[in-house]
């Protein structure tokens, strides 16, 4: 595959109208598939269209073997499905998610410079460089340390990753 021509319009500040945990997910399950280049071939498509489903297609045309563009867009149709489900039930995982999370009668905790580490450590390993991002994200708009590691481990797909997750995050 021959490096990517740099585009004047991609280096604008625009931004997209697909929401913003649809692109993260939507990144996440292209990891596998092109690496690090996942985060701006996310980002271009996002840029060139509001419709997730347009712009899952758009990525997925940068996977050259058949296969694994399969792959991916059953994964990617997992993750439009899934926030599908969460538009149309308030109890949703992305309420959820949105909504301040409970301390279980521990204080709150307010994120910390030593936090965001702590997030990027535990996160990074599972989730590859997308994790330098949520936790940027994250950080400015959780309600607590609880809030902004739930927020994290949200992005993580089964029990065992978001377990792995914690057990890093505790042993810090």
């Amino acid at each position: 595959m021959s490096s990517p021509s740099i585009n004047p319009a991609d280096l604008s500040p625009t931004t997209s109208d697909i929401d913003p945990q649809i692109l993260a997910e939507i990144t996440r399950a292209l990891l596998p598939y092109l690496g690090p280049y996942s985060i701006t071939t996310v980002k271009r498509a996002s840029r060139s269209t509001s419709d997730p489903a347009v712009a899952v297609k758009i990525v997925a045309d940068h996977i050259e073997d058949a296969a694994k563009r399969e792959l991916f867009l059953k994964s990617a149709r997992r993750v439009l499905a899934a926030h599908e489900d969460g538009k149309s039930a308030p109890a949703g995982a992305a309420a959820a998610a949105a909504a301040p999370q409970k301390t279980g009668g521990r204080p709150a905790t307010p994120v910390t410079a030593d936090l965001m580490q702590r997030g990027e450590a535990a996160s990074a390993p599972i989730i590859g460089p997308l994790a330098t991002v949520l936790v940027g994200r994250y950080a400015q708009v959780a309600e607590n340390s609880r809030d902004f590691f739930d927020r994290l481990a949200s992005h993580l797909r089964t029990a065992e990753e978001r377990e792995l997750f914690f057990e890093k995050i505790r042993a810090h």
